[in-house]
């Protein structure tokens, strides 16, 4: 199995080859275009990893979530990661910060990655903090069935479920219908 630090050289490879400046450039005049960019750098590093079955779900969570991280920062997007927030709590992401999470959790929204049956544990903990179910999603690469949660499928894109790749502009969206004026800063 690939190591953590293995499948994110891959992925900043791939992205050195596409050329990053150009994603940056494209991404932040037409955020449409990070759907193009996600489909390809994950196209591109999948073919690059040599998987087995018996890691793969864990090994395509890794590569999508580091994914994620590097287009929410070319994208600008006002963003929180890895966050602590008691012993057994990390959150994955936070949309636009942790603050506007307790103040407002209307105008803010949870990602977390879903790598196996044990992390479905977690979600009755999301609840807690944000109470608005449909502003928790789930990035997920084990099948699993729920009506309450926003779900982004990474495995088998069978249409019942959010593609992967819409999800920059699907967080902008949000952002915009919220009305959030976060500071962003262009690298």
């Amino acid at each position: 199995m690939l190591s953590s630090d293995e499948v994110k050289d891959i992925l900043y490879s791939t992205i050195e080859c596409i050329g990053k400046e150009r994603i940056r450039t494209n991404t932040t005049s037409n955020i449409n275009s990070s759907e193009k960019y996600i489909d390809r750098i994950m196209a591109e590093c999948i073919a690059k990893i040599k998987v087995d079955s018996s890691n793969k779900d864990e090994t395509i969570a890794i590569l999508g979530e580091a994914l994620l991280h590097f287009m929410l920062t070319v994208s600008t997007l006002p963003s929180e990661r890895k966050i602590q927030i008691k012993d057994n709590l990390t959150l994955d992401i936070v949309i636009p910060n942790l603050q506007s999470l307790k103040i407002t959790p209307d105008k803010s929204i949870i990602i977390e990655f879903i790598r196996g049956k044990l992390d479905l544990n977690k979600i009755p903990q999301l609840e807690f903090l944000e109470p608005n179910y449909k502003n928790i999603w789930l990035i997920s690469v084990i099948p699993f069935s729920t009506t309450k949660y926003r779900i982004y499928d990474m495995s088998a894109n069978n249409g019942i479920f959010h593609s992967f790749s819409n999800i920059i502009i699907d967080i902008n969206n949000f952002l915009k219908e919220t009305g959030d004026k976060s500071l962003r800063f262009i690298h």
